[in-house]
């Protein structure tokens, strides 16, 4: 066993180490949760370069990266507008859509919307008459419940998930 003078001395060193430590994580949150208003527009556009570079995006019209920075700057507005609110029970932040509108991201991603009064509905799966349904059913164990996947601007987002599920239903 060590000297009692050294356990204090290791004691002492552990928790100035926690310290420092604690010190250091607080400091970077609080520089990462700069308000819009306290950020220059260089710092902004150095933010916008570095997410350039991280997400891979490149401009190739005149005047698209200005128009595109202009976009994230809004984004970034909103995500510190939102953050800053403390009855928010979640934090946002910027991806790789930061430099999209919500109507740019809406008609890329969330795809083409149908008028469900306009189909045929079919009672192919519907329960007949003296079916034994169970109580329930654990998707999990039946390998239904995936990922989540970016399923990119195809249009195709409505119609995997009831693929999905017509495939399963006929197991």
């Amino acid at each position: 066993m060590g000297s009692p003078k050294s356990s204090i001395s290791m004691s002492l060193l552990f928790f100035s180490s926690l310290l420092v430590l604690s010190l250091a994580f607080d400091a970077s949150i609080i520089t990462y949760a700069k308000k819009w208003e306290q950020r220059t527009n260089d710092e902004v556009m150095a933010m916008f370069e570095s997410w350039l570079v991280e997400y891979g995006k490149s401009y190739n019209a005149l005047g698209e990266k200005e128009r595109r920075f202009e976009i994230f700057k809004d984004n970034l507005r909103f995500v510190d507008k939102h953050n800053a609110d403390v009855n928010r029970s979640y934090k946002v932040g910027l991806n790789q859509f930061s430099d999209l509108t919500l109507e740019e991201y809406s008609s890329i991603y969330l795809g083409t919307k149908f008028d469900m009064r306009m189909t045929n509905v079919s009672d192919r799966y519907e329960p007949r008459v003296g079916d034994q349904l169970p109580h329930s059913v654990d998707w999990r164990k039946k390998g239904a419940v995936l990922g989540v996947k970016n399923q990119g601007n195809c249009g195709m987002s409505d119609s995997l998930p009831l693929l999905l599920c017509v495939l399963l239903l006929k197991q």
